[in-house]
């Protein structure tokens, strides 16, 4: 919302056409709320714009000009349908970024099996751990009959 200063007429219920609205607070203005999206059609008709109320800063529309109430609404719905749109766009990146990740993720688990299938076969036979296994309980068997012995 953008807020202007308008001088009121003498019945306190328009501002005073033969001032022009303000950006600054001064002596005699009267601070009046205008929705962004209505500036356009306040500066060009300010003066047929009623305040609501001795004391608001709110004004009404005449008949021939759109409501500033519809208008702020409207500004309101314009900002939602952005917030919707960058949402759904990050979502859809998210997805994207998901499925690329479970695809490189199947990638890589397939080149582990390979490295473990590579190395599996580079290993010398399961024989040969067998034979080194046997000799050393054959080399322990004499010291335990030796110490029985004695």
């Amino acid at each position: 919302m953008t807020i202007y200063y308008v001088k009121p007429d003498s019945d306190n219920k328009f501002p005073d056409k033969d001032t022009t609205p303000a950006l600054e607070q001064a002596d005699g203005l009267r601070a009046v709320n205008i929705p962004t999206t209505s500036i356009q059609y306040f500066t060009h008709y300010w003066w047929m714009y009623a305040f609501k109320s001795d004391d608001s800063q709110e004004v009404t529309a005449p008949g021939n000009l759109p409501n500033l109430d519809i208008d702020y609404l409207q500004g309101l719905i314009d900002q939602q349908k952005k917030q919707i749109d960058q949402q759904t766009t990050d979502i859809q990146s998210l997805q994207k970024a998901n499925k690329d990740l479970k695809s490189s993720n199947e990638l890589t688990q397939q080149g582990l099996m390979e490295a473990v299938d590579y190395l599996s076969s580079q290993l010398p036979p399961a024989s040969a751990t067998t034979d080194t296994g046997s000799a050393a309980a054959s080399i322990a068997a004499p010291a335990s009959s030796a110490a029985s012995e004695s």
